[in-house]
């Protein structure tokens, strides 16, 4: 899942962060306060492309087609785009075709989600929902790739900033309920692994005050209180995003679906809502949420 991915991507542009806090400084300059801007369009076009020839060099593990990763080799670097990967990631793309192991293209395929989210902000793919893995061949198929590129870079456009604000806190928001359903699973199968959690203590206080009896769930054992109090959290996390006059009603889940799907099924979406959410979150705090 997308929880164990490499740290394939590293900033691709260094942020400014030091600077005193505005309290203590008042006097201080525009050019020496903290940055915290989302990156730039011809950033994000850069890192889509470089995503692509990323999920292209996976393909190749089974072709193994030499000259193409030659050609794809030299495309990367006439466009600069090897800035957009960490030394895990440029060791990884340039080892021996055929020497990636299982975890790697794994790895790689997750991105794929990545690119959707990339592709989507600059206007270039549709918004599938949760339930849908994204098509990495297509994705791909609509770029550039190892092709005149200098266009697509220097042209590009992002979604308005609110539009992708939004987005993001439905991403995290469904990240949260499939969690919280992930736990209660976990609790559910093995009682006996529930152990003293201070977040799980403040979250069951939390909904408590929110009208869940606490008192009559703990009757028949802490590990049925917490698996019913991360449930009664799911579910208001979502009753809440879906409600009447929600911008998020064509991504609508049902908290009895989340509960009711099979293992892999909810693997999968944990995933898929993982690695949407980080691509958001680099999308809306660029270098900066990618050092914190």
């Amino acid at each position: 899942m997308a929880t164990s991915r490499k740290p394939l991507f590293d900033p691709d542009e260094k942020t400014a962060t030091e600077g005193k806090p505005a309290e203590s400084a008042p006097e201080e300059s525009d050019a020496d306060a903290p940055l915290t801007a989302p990156p730039e369009p011809d950033v994000v076009a850069g890192r889509a492309l470089m995503v692509a020839a990323l999920l292209e060099r996976a393909r190749l593990e089974s072709t193994r087609d030499e000259a193409r990763f030659t050609a794809l080799q030299a495309w990367v670097d006439e466009l600069g785009l090897f800035g957009n990967l960490g030394p895990d990631g440029v060791e990884l793309f340039e080892s021996k075709l055929g020497s990636w192991s299982d975890e790697d293209i794994e790895s790689v395929d997750w991105t794929s989600e990545e690119l959707l989210m990339l592709s989507w902000a600059l206007g270039k793919s549709d918004l599938p929902t949760l339930e849908a893995r994204a098509d990495a061949a297509g994705l791909v198929a609509k770029l550039p790739l190892l092709g005149p590129a200098e266009s697509f870079i220097d042209d590009a456009t992002l979604r308005p900033l609110d539009e992708l604000e939004v987005h993001r806190a439905l991403c995290e928001a469904l990240l949260e309920a499939i969690r919280s359903e992930v736990y209660a699973r976990t609790i559910q199968e093995d009682p006996a692994s529930l152990e003293p959690d201070e977040d799980l203590e403040e979250l069951l206080s939390s909904v408590a005050a929110e009208g869940f009896d606490r008192k009559a769930a703990a009757a028949k054992g802490p590990a049925h209180e917490a698996v019913q109090g991360l449930r009664y959290w799911s579910r208001t996390l979502l009753n809440e995003l879906f409600a009447s006059g929600s911008p998020h009603e064509a991504h609508r889940i049902d908290s009895a679906k989340l509960v009711s799907l099979d293992e892999a099924t909810l693997a999968t979406w944990l995933g898929v809502a993982h690695s949407r959410t980080e691509a958001m979150a680099w999308l809306l705090e660029g270098d900066e949420y990618e050092t914190e």
